[in-house]
């Protein structure tokens, strides 16, 4: 990197600072140092003398204008001599008093509570309608594919493959572990009162109703909520997007329908898993660890079950999967950005499709305890 050195030409506090070598940029911090611990004391006129110096880079004029700039508001003044050659030109190259008067950009002022409260809400209620006209166009564009056959099968068939298939062992394995806790829970608190048979029937409800196809569709939206969103994203960022616009596809139509539509269509069979799974965990507590018989377990939980139990399941899983499956369309088609905005995407789509399944399922329940079902 060649000699470098600061060094002062005399005794005296006015002494001009020799500087020599090159000021190249892997010197400027180096610089920046030295310049710094000389300029503590001394008098109101910090002198540098530049006649050794045989280079002088841009990192290094942004150090001694730096410099000036702290040193005016203490009443000092930096004064350069003795440059030549191709320092005096860089020197000269540049207005001096303009860049060392400038004032930094200081730091924005943080918003206040209030000024956070109103933004976000203001986002949140424009997310909502950007959602809801999403929601209203899916719909449109699903019931025109419908209607005029314009449903894209062998598309719609490789997302099912992925979208349900696919998530077979996950769905399988999570309800069973589901039910073995929920079965359990249930024998501890029930074995003291002799009534382990009532295990069958809490595990069978409790998964056919509510925890089946909750946890079915908090895996979808896991799965193919992300998926969806990373995918599309990836697309809206490449410009594929744009390019299918211009040539005249509705991406809505195009990207979305058969998405979602693959994930309506697996829903209604990955729920009867997750419930045959459930019920199976519970049929291994109950068999090994209340001393129940199969045939027992078994029979109490047909005696429970009816079909409007198993309806009901069904209708809120497909409601929430396919709600799901929406919600990461919506955020992959809505990226703008690069790669960050499509991770952001792929997490919010997450996120927005588990909070909507709770949020749902709140309701479902609501609307239900007034209903005979």
């Amino acid at each position: 990197m060649g000699r470098f050195g600061v060094s002062p030409s005399g005794q005296s506090d006015a002494a001009p600072l020799a500087i020599e070598g090159r000021l190249s940029a892997d010197r400027a911090a180096e610089l920046r140092t030295a310049l710094r611990a000389h300029a503590r004391t001394g008098s109101e006129e910090l002198v540098l003398d530049l006649s050794a110096v045989t280079h002088l880079g841009t990192a290094a004029l942004a150090v001694l204008v730096e410099l000036d700039r702290e040193l005016r508001p203490r009443g000092r003044r930096l004064r350069i001599t003795g440059a030549e050659g191709s320092v005096a030109a860089m020197l000269s190259a540049v207005d001096w008093e303009e860049l060392a008067c400038r004032r930094l950009p200081g730091r924005p002022p943080q918003p206040g509570l209030v000024m956070q409260v109103g933004t976000n809400a203001l986002y949140l209620l424009t997310e909502m309608r950007r959602l809801f006209s999403f929601a209203g166009g899916l719909v449109l564009c699903s019931f025109s594919c419908l209607l005029r056959s314009r449903l894209r099968l062998s598309e719609m068939l490789r997302f099912v493959d992925r979208a349900g298939v696919d998530a077979v062992p996950i769905v399988a394995l999570s309800a069973a572990l589901l039910g073995l806790i929920l079965g359990f829970l249930g024998s501890l608190q029930l074995k003291p009162y002799g009534a382990q048979l009532l295990v069958a029937d809490m595990v069978a409800l409790a998964i056919v109703r509510e925890l089946g196809p909750v946890i079915t569709s908090i895996l979808v939206a896991g799965r193919s909520g992300s998926g969806y969103a990373a995918e599309l994203g990836a697309m809206v960022v490449d410009e594929e997007v744009d390019a299918l616009t211009t040539m005249g596809f509705d991406p809505v139509e195009f990207l979305a329908v058969p998405r979602v539509a693959a994930v309506a269509v697996s829903m209604p069979v990955l729920i009867l898993i997750s419930d045959l799974a459930g019920v199976l965990g519970g049929l291994a507590v109950g068999v090994f660890a209340m001393d129940l018989t199969a045939a027992q377990y078994l029979e109490e939980t047909r005696a429970v079950l009816t079909l409007q139990h198993l309806l009901v399941g069904l209708a809120k899983g497909c409601v929430f999967g396919t709600v799901a499956a929406a919600v990461g369309c919506f955020k992959g088609l809505g990226v703008r950005g690069g790669a960050n905005a499509v991770g952001r995407a792929a997490t919010s789509a997450v996120v927005t499709g588990i909070f909507l399944v709770i949020l749902l399922d709140s309701l479902f329940a609501v609307i239900l305890a007034y209903l005979p079902f």
